[in-house]
């Protein structure tokens, strides 16, 4: 069969390859055009669908050599590990759509710091204070100092005879604490009897002196009768207790006791609790000067509390207060009603307090030094200032702010202030705030460890 490959007949075929292709084009078209109508309508705006992208190639890489990037699981050239599938760091947050009023269709989301204050309890300034308030002040029982008699050497001489042995040995006002035998005592008792004996009216005035001169140096009017009666001094000569009380020492023995440091004449420390059993330093034989204190005695029938008060709570407690005070030891015993003596200018110990000073009466002996106690003060109410709670109140070190509300809007502004007194847990703030302000319950919620707080001067 032969092909006819004329110029004519190839002239014939070219119109009809043309009309094919067409219809192929045609056919083409009218899938695309069925496929757009059957297919899906387009992802509104907002749909999470829209906004994810394509899914990538997924990539495996070795956990411990992370340049090792391949296209398929295998192992890694280098350790040999199996190649793990790496994770798509790429995430997409889906965004709600926006509503024609331009808020979001779930409703307006606050913003973080708005979220947060949303929490914060506000609370306003009180204008008085909890009266119901008591200030507990701890704090023991001491000695009242003015109740102290020191039994001092009048003349110099040697200790003959000692009645007191140890320490806290209970006397009597009037009993022996000691004999001693002085030279110059000696002396003056002789003059006294020159003078009796000669009997000289003119040596009246003179007699007189020398009797004066005598119990001046601490004879009493029967010892100096005694020696007139005799006729010849009293070499040892007895001196005799003031006051009922405790015998102390006030040498070198105490200071050693109390503080571990022997000083002479040193007193005895306040409220100082010393062992009884311990020996005296003055002993029999040893000589005294003049105006040297050989013992002391302390008389208990009125004793101190002394109770500490923190400097926050020293502006709401006055001299002439009531006090209750209990003893630790027996709290069921009934509480001692006193007032409020005094208050000590002076802040003391590592906590700053304040001592305030009670006298209690102590007739039986039945407080003892050193025994602790606890002092319970209702000041009265209070009406200067604004009162809010102390846990309002944030403390920079050398000022104080509160997180106040601003007019008109949620957020909080930290405000300079002045404190003043403490009542339990409500501060005075002298300074600062107004009446109708609201300030946060608890400042310390507004503040973080990244916080720099710059208050702002608010002058009332």
């Amino acid at each position: 069969m032969k092909l006819n490959n004329s110029p004519a007949s190839a002239a014939k075929r070219r119109p009809s390859r043309w009309l094919a292709g067409l219809g192929r084009l045609a056919v083409l078209l009218a899938g695309l055009a069925a496929t757009a109508c059957s297919g899906k309508p387009d992802a509104p705006a907002g749909d999470p669908a829209a906004a994810t992208p394509a899914a990538e190639a997924a990539v495996y890489t070795c956990s411990m050599h992370p340049q090792i990037l391949r296209d398929e699981p295998g192992d890694c050239p280098i350790c040999g590990m199996n190649l793990v599938k790496k994770a798509n760091m790429m995430t997409t947050v889906p965004v709600p759509a926006a509503s024609a009023t331009g808020t979001n269709a779930g409703g307006t989301v606050p913003a973080p710091d708005e979220q947060v204050l949303s929490r914060v309890q506000l609370v306003q300034p009180s204008p008085t204070a909890d009266s119901a308030t008591t200030i507990i002040a701890p704090g023991a029982i001491a000695y009242d100092p003015r109740r102290f008699e020191n039994v001092a050497a009048r003349f110099g001489g040697r200790i003959e005879r000692l009645y007191v042995r140890y320490q806290f040995q209970p006397v009597r006002a009037g009993q022996k604490l000691y004999d001693i035998y002085s030279p110059e005592l000696v002396t003056e008792q002789q003059n006294l009897l020159f003078l009796l004996k000669t009997n000289d009216p003119d040596d009246r005035a003179l007699l007189k002196a020398s009797r004066q001169k005598l119990m001046l140096l601490g004879l009493t009017a029967a010892q100096v009768r005694a020696v007139e009666q005799r006729g010849r001094p009293q070499l040892s000569v007895s001196v005799f207790s003031p006051v009922s009380g405790y015998a102390m020492e006030t040498g070198p023995a105490v200071a050693a006791g109390a503080s571990g440091m022997s000083q002479q004449n040193s007193a005895v420390p306040e409220g100082t609790a010393l062992e009884q059993t311990a020996q005296l330093a003055i002993r029999e034989g040893q000589y005294v000067e003049r105006g040297q204190r050989v013992l002391q005695v302390a008389n208990t029938d009125q004793v101190w509390a002394r109770l500490q008060l923190y400097a926050r709570d020293v502006a709401a407690v006055q001299p002439g207060q009531p006090v209750e005070i209990t003893l630790n030891d027996r709290p069921q015993s009934p509480a001692l009603q006193a007032r409020v003596a005094l208050l000590e200018p002076v802040l003391a110990g590592d906590a700053a307090t304040v001592t305030a000073r009670v006298y209690l009466p102590n007739p039986g002996g039945q407080l003892k030094i050193g025994q602790l106690v606890t002092g319970r003060i209702t000041p009265p109410a209070a009406s200067d200032g604004l009162w809010v709670p102390a846990t309002a109140v944030v403390d920079l070190g050398t000022r104080q702010v509160v997180f106040r509300q601003q007019p008109d809007s949620p957020r909080l502004l930290a405000v300079a202030v002045v404190t003043g007194a403490r009542r339990g847990t409500q501060v005075q703030v002298v300074r600062g705030l107004r009446p109708d302000d609201r300030i946060a319950e608890n400042g310390q919620y507004m503040v973080d460890s990244e916080s720099f707080i710059k208050p702002v001067a608010d002058a009332q």
